[in-house]
């Protein structure tokens, strides 16, 4: 309960007795902050397998781009 308290808080700062009553008191306010770490939570994991993603598309763009080279020093071998 205290990490929804802090995490709201975080997001409306100045609100925290308001907050506290609400999630103590109001069953819908609590399951709209649940939704809201649940989202927050997949926001932060979609990003870091974004990251990751990203690592890897530069890394095969890379393999890409040497092996463009590669391929010219052959043809620029038969050309001349």
């Amino acid at each position: 309960m205290k990490e929804k308290i802090n995490t709201i808080v975080r997001i409306f700062p100045g609100k925290e007795e308001v907050i506290e009553l609400l999630l103590l008191s109001n069953p819908n306010f609590l399951e709209l902050c649940t939704d809201y770490m649940l989202c927050s939570s997949r926001i932060l994991e979609i990003k870091k397998e974004l990251e990751k993603h990203n690592v890897q598309i530069k890394e095969y763009e890379d393999l890409q781009r040497n092996l463009e080279e590669e391929i010219l020093i052959y043809i620029n071998k038969v050309q001349h």
